[in-house]
């Protein structure tokens, strides 16, 4: 967790170094430490430096195969900045791939097989969120009547992003719904007929979320509305809960 952290943080700093001058053009954006001139450029590569170097050797000490992904990660995130967050809807397939490499890097730490059940729930799940994420910067473009900078989206692509969130995931839902019904869940629940009270918690929050989303509640990301949002910590408590029953 803490290798995944630190090499997480030090993309942020490399994608907020590359992304200064549209930052800067945000209503919201520009407060941040490196486009508000809180923060040096030059502090930020150092930053950079100590925060990577850390990861790197955190991670060559749980293993290489975790090592391999770390690196992958980083570098992947890289490309992304420079050239696949330009490409529309491409943008969105690369970052919920590089959300759902967190789980497979925890997989990889702990030497716990990632079924497929979990990969596909995963991915479709933070697809669903990373267009949410476009959703509310259009969204909040076109309250304003600006155009989004850094992207190649305008205000009339908010149908489809709108139809992708939903689809998505509601994809998500029922990739665990499905799951409860397989043998393997079983073996690891006592009772995994309460896993749908997971789901269903899930389905209300996501549908929360897109909402909050098309009214231009969220304005920069789901994750940060969320940890903010009463109803989210609402709807993880009822999810705990519902764990906490299956293994008492």
């Amino acid at each position: 967790f803490i290798a995944f952290s630190l090499i997480a943080s030090s993309v942020y700093i490399v994608n907020d170094l590359l992304d200064l001058n549209s930052d800067r053009a945000h209503p919201y954006k520009k407060l941040r430490p490196f486009a508000s001139g809180a923060v040096s450029t030059q502090n930020g590569f150092t930053y950079f430096l100590i925060l990577f170097i850390s990861s790197v050797i955190l991670s060559l000490y749980i293993g290489i195969n975790f090592f391999l992904l770390i690196l992958s990660y980083w570098i992947f995130n890289l490309i992304y900045s420079l050239i696949f967050k330009k490409i529309p809807l491409l943008d969105l397939f690369v970052l919920a791939l590089l959300y759902t490499s967190r789980v497979l890097a925890g997989g990889l730490a702990t030497d716990i097989e990632i079924s497929i059940w979990l990969f596909a729930f995963a991915f479709f799940f933070f697809f669903s969120l990373a267009s949410v994420k476009r959703c509310s910067e259009l969204t909040n473009i076109k309250n304003r009547k600006t155009k989004l900078v850094g992207r190649d989206y305008n205000a009339d692509d908010l149908p489809i992003l709108n139809i992708l969130a939903w689809s998505s995931g509601f994809i998500s839902i029922l990739v665990a719904v499905l799951y409860i019904n397989s043998p393997d869940v079983f073996m690891l629940y006592r009772k995994p007929e309460l896993l749908l009270g997971i789901c269903i918690v899930l389905l209300l929050w996501l549908i929360k979320i897109i909402l909050d989303s098309k009214r231009g509640m969220i304005k920069i990301d789901p994750i940060i509305y969320a940890l903010r949002d009463k109803y989210s910590w609402v709807c993880l408590m009822f999810i705990v809960s519902i764990l906490y029953l299956n293994f008492i």
